[in-house]
């Protein structure tokens, strides 16, 4: 009896230490991530179409070699400024000398053979003046002469033509101007006409970008469009479009466009990225979102919308047009509603949030 009421007594005890242990746990605390958000808006923008373009060189060359061979130097970097006559690469000469030397040697074979045949003629018109041998005689001795003057000719154009091809195994600059690439390394075997460099001239400046081709009508139709720098975006310059590609890019299916700026403006050069604006010449009434705000699933855009009770939900949304730093929605959106417009790869959706106080009102 005394032993039963033991066990009870343990039995009792080990339930409320269990009570007790589970009146002790909290429950965990929601994960409320505070996000910085906007309020959608809807406003009357121009028609712009705005593009990313490049500062190139208007006049660019692909130089090579006009012979083939093993490039043995290329002192030519990217960036390098050159003049008329600098050396840029060096192919390896030992071929071109052995067959200059070749030529050489040519060339001083057939004049002696000339000189021998001037000596003979001379002979023979002196045994012709003395009734000593036959005019006809006398004749074959002149054509193995003009033979032999024909000879030496072909030896010396051939080689003129080695010493040439020995010279083209030195890469020159023909004009002054800057190095914007190199396509080809120490060591590598080039064909006759390979680029090894590109030399361009920045006396005179292009502002080059691509367009789709639902938009090229009206770039070609423009006679300006309004340049400016991506790191001085508030000075554009007016540019004036000089060429537009006739036919789509295989690959991205885009047109190149090309603009002349005025002069040499300062602080513009090789290689800066700019934006390019185009006034389509009519306004209209759009939603538009900093392009922060995007979130991709299932290969189509959406944004995460703030709900009255402080949860996220996901919502897919039509992206009419992107720019730089914005996008503009043609459907999915409302004028007043709030999204979220930083960090939105890292929320889940009924996920509760804090409004961040900078967010937008």
């Amino acid at each position: 009896m005394k032993t039963r009421q033991i066990a009870c007594n343990g039995g009792f005890m080990t339930l409320m230490a269990l009570l007790a242990a589970c009146h002790g746990k909290h429950e965990p605390s929601s994960d409320i991530r505070p996000v910085r958000t906007a309020v959608v808006g809807t406003g009357v923008y121009g028609d712009n179409l705005t593009y990313t373009g490049e500062v190139r060189a208007r006049h660019e060359s692909d130089l090579g070699f006009q012979v083939a061979g093993k490039l043995i130097a290329r002192p030519a970097e990217v960036g390098a400024h050159v003049t008329v006559g600098t050396v840029l690469a060096q192919l390896e000469p030992a071929d071109e000398k052995v067959a200059l030397d070749s030529a050489q040697s040519a060339v001083s074979a057939t004049q002696a053979e000339l000189a021998r045949a001037l000596s003979e003629e001379a002979s023979y018109r002196h045994l012709l003046e003395r009734g000593l041998t036959t005019r006809t005689t006398y004749v074959e001795q002149q054509t193995a002469t003009k033979t032999a003057r024909s000879r030496l000719e072909q030896a010396q154009a051939s080689f003129d033509l080695r010493r040439r091809q020995l010279n083209y195994t030195t890469l020159r600059a023909d004009e002054a101007g800057v190095i914007t690439r190199v396509s080809a390394d120490v060591g590598t075997v080039l064909a006759q006409g390979q680029a090894v460099v590109t030399l361009a001239q920045p006396s005179e400046l292009d502002v080059v970008f691509d367009v789709a081709d639902t938009q090229v009508d009206a770039v070609r139709s423009a006679k300006t469009v309004a340049a400016a720098l991506l790191s001085a975006r508030d000075k554009p310059l007016v540019a004036s479009v000089r060429e537009v590609s006739p036919s789509a890019d295989p690959v991205t299916r885009t047109y190149r466009v090309k603009c002349t700026l005025p002069g040499q403006p300062p602080g513009w050069h090789l290689g800066l990225n700019t934006i390019v604006t185009l006034e389509a010449g009519h306004t209209t009434t759009s939603v538009r979102i900093p392009s922060t705000a995007l979130y991709e699933k299932d290969r189509k855009s959406a944004v995460w919308i703030v709900k009255d009770d402080q949860t996220i939900a996901l919502r897919p949304i039509v992206v009419a047009r992107y720019d730089t730093d914005s996008v503009e929605v043609s459907s999915g959106l409302r004028s007043g509603e709030r999204i979220v417009t930083a960090g939105v790869h890292k929320l889940l959706a009924g996920q509760k949030v804090r409004l961040l106080s900078d967010s937008g009102k």
